[in-house]
């Protein structure tokens, strides 16, 4: 293969990428932006580095997952095949191959086995259960929650009880007993030679603690290269500090305005810390941006300049395309969704494949309005990163009531109802319902004695027996599911650990009820919500222009483009999300959510929000996203007023808020009121 020269370089790379490849000696901490080519830098330096002479072998490549590294180093395996001598994979794959070859000085032996998330739960589940702690008339938490806590509390570097107060609150008068459980997993796994997923982690810091072992290893690998340091953990960074600090040639490239995985425990001060730990570090930044327009990236670059702890940095480009972003105000969720599906035809018809548009927004509720609407008008989407809203169990268990009580020998609907209650299996579920289905009102009672011999039992049936005949006499819909929701509170807590979440769901589908007059249309509707896809890359051997829309979380778009990206439910308590707005690390990183969001976009981004929503079924009024209210990122956008008025499918500035807009009086109005608050409630 030709080597590459320094002049091939210079016409492949732009200065600041160019600067990144060719230092190879000392600490380099990269601030790669959004869409600035941060894997054509790894890439290139990988080559150059090999092309200087240094021996593969010694090279280390750190990544998130084994795809992103085998994706670099075979780009750089295309123009060198030396290059597929680097070691290359994730924190754990490394790990894991360390512990191996240096078992013995954490005590152990061959062979050593590696349980996966499931068996960790599994063998939480069994120790628990021994212990004692499952008998307790109190419930325990579940086996996948016993192993969140405990996964959580290693990589945010937080205690049991910091992590229950912040996650599982319902859970904090346990505190003993998970602690407790702790331990006795740590000694059950050193008793059979066992380490899991967080273990690597653990084992690998240990060992490079040792001076002898910390030799030998970073002797081996002499220059360290890190891929998306803001996502790493604090025990992350000081794995990666111990690995360098000897030779101090380590490379971390990240972007501290893409940290929004503070959840899973990323930490992104870890990159304002990295040249504190290695002294004389470099830093280079990437700003020139290879993904979006111009006046998108001036979106992005307002919405981040308030940022309290940053690097500054402005992305820039010379890409063509002069278009604003759009900012739309609608009346509510369900006129965005209309909106926004008129557009995305629109598009359609323009000739723009349907795969290269997205929906994005803050939480999974929100996408709801949109998927019907989709569904209504048959255009196919997918869900990124998760499941269709129809297809979550808690969605599914309250429809189940409302299908029962259409439709009374609907056989599938009361099954699953009826084995929500304590004690009923799929037996006495089928005896129960074929006792309320075919037995009058005057002799259920007696019939059902008979059918059901657990008084506890009869109790709860009798309260399901009430719910339906309240149902009967409840002519709308919206009381219906509010009763419906209402009996199935205590079953959401029982049956789900994170019933907090879930109830934000079933706020929403309460909130959409209020919009129907017919139980039958509400179902066909819901119904018609195809199956899941796995994901947005699983439709294959179809032509592009079927491929569907996406829809997805912000958090599962990190990484992702799109030509045409639609942000909705742009409010003050979706986005920055209502929990956060008591704590200034959190707010901080909402804005950065923001910011990914917006530079998820090619070509078009519209940004929306609606004014009315529902608050305890009590109507209440947003105000827009303190992260687009401010006067520099309104100056990036052009303003449409998209109301609808009833009675006329026209879309007109009729509102009060939006005429008073105009004139730009209404956020004076709305920070007046919040200012005296006081004074009128």
């Amino acid at each position: 293969m030709k080597k590459i020269s320094f002049q091939d370089l210079k016409k492949e790379l732009n200065p600041s990428q160019l600067d990144a490849v060719t230092t190879t000696e000392g600490a380099l901490l990269v601030v790669a932006g959004a869409g600035t080519g941060k894997t054509r830098v790894i890439e290139y330096r990988c080559l150059t580095m090999v092309q200087k002479g240094i021996p593969p072998e010694q090279i280390l490549l750190l990544t998130f997952t084994r795809k992103a590294a085998r994706e670099m180093l075979s780009r750089a395996c295309g123009h060198e095949a030396l290059c597929r001598k680097i070691d290359g994979g994730t924190f754990h794959s490394f790990a894991y191959r360390v512990i191996k070859k240096y078992k013995k000085a954490v005590g152990l032996e061959d062979p050593i086995s590696f349980i996966d998330e499931s068996d960790c739960a599994d063998a939480l589940h069994l120790l628990a259960s021994r212990l004692g702690f499952l008998g307790d008339k109190t419930r325990f938490p579940k086996k996948d929650t016993l192993k969140n806590i405990l996964s959580m509390s290693i990589n945010r570097n937080q205690s049991i009880r910091e992590v229950l107060t912040c996650d599982y609150p319902q859970f904090l008068h346990f505190v003993s007993e998970l602690e407790d459980l702790r331990k006795k997993y740590a000694e059950y796994k050193i008793q059979r030679n066992l380490i899991d997923y967080d273990d690597m982690l653990i084992y690998l810091k240990f060992l490079l603690e040792d001076a002898d072992i910390n030799k030998k290893v970073s002797s081996q690998y002499r220059y360290v290269m890190v891929d998306e340091f803001q996502d790493t953990n604090k025990l992350q960074a000081d794995i990666v500090y111990l690995l360098a600090k000897n030779h101090l040639n380590c490379m971390a490239v990240g972007d501290d305005t893409q940290s929004i995985y503070s959840f899973r425990g990323a930490y992104y001060k870890n990159m304002f810390d990295f040249p504190n730990r290695f002294p004389d570090t470099k830093i280079i930044k990437l700003e020139y941006n290879y993904r979006s327009t111009q006046p998108i990236l001036d979106v992005a670059n307002a919405v981040i300049e308030e940022a309290k702890n940053k690097y500054s940095k402005a992305l820039f480009t010379t890409k063509s395309g002069d278009e604003k972003p759009t900012l739309s105000y609608f009346k509510d969720a369900y006129t965005e969704a209309e909106g926004i599906v008129d557009k995305i035809q629109e598009y359609r018809g323009e000739g723009h494949a349907l795969s290269a548009l997205c929906v994005l927004y803050r939480s999974n509720f929100m996408s709801l309005p949109i998927q019907l609407e989709l569904s209504k008008r048959n255009i196919p989407f997918a869900v990124y990163g998760g499941i269709k809203f129809i297809e979550t169990a808690h969605i599914k268990d309250v429809l189940a009531f409302l299908k029962a009580h259409h439709n009374p020998s609907d056989d599938l609907a009361w099954s699953r109802v009826l084995m929500l209650l304590n004690g009923v299996g799929p037996k006495t579920a089928e005896r129960i319902r074929d006792a309320v289905i075919k037995s009058s009102s005057t002799d259920r009672d007696a019939v059902l004695k008979e059918v059901v011999k657990n008084e506890g039992m009869q109790k709860d049936v009798c309260r399901l027996i009430a719910l339906f005949e309240g149902l009967k006499e409840t002519k709308e819909i919206n009381r219906k599911i509010k009763k419906i929701l209402h009996f199935y509170a205590p079953f959401l807590k029982e049956k789900f650990d994170d019933f907090a979440v879930r109830e934000e769901d079933l706020k929403a589908f309460e909130e959409i009820s209020a919009t129907y007059e017919s139980v039958e249309q509400f179902l066909v509707d819901f119904v018609a919500l195809e199956p899941p896809e796995r994901s947005v890359f699983s439709i294959e051997g179809k032509k592009e222009d079927e491929r569907p829309v996406t829809l997805s979380t912000i958090h599962s778009a990190k990484g992702l483009e799109w030509d045409i990206v639609f942000l909705i439910a742009l409010m003050d308590g979706c986005l920055p999300v209502s929990y956060s707005l008591d704590n200034e690390d959190s707010i901080e990183e909402e804005r950065r959510l923001l910011y990914v969001a917006a530079t998820r976009a090619k070509q078009h981004l519209h940004l929306s929000m609606h004014n009315e929503g529902r608050n305890g079924g009590v109507n209440s009024f947003n105000r827009l996203s303190r992260f687009i209210s401010d006067q520099r990122v309104m100056n990036t956008l052009t303003t449409a007023y998209s109301w609808f008025e009833e009675g006329d499918g026209e879309r007109e500035d009729s509102s009060l808020a939006g005429r008073m807009d105009k004139q730009g009086l209404y956020h004076k109005l709305v920070d007046y009121f919040d200012s005296h608050e006081q004074d009128y409630f």
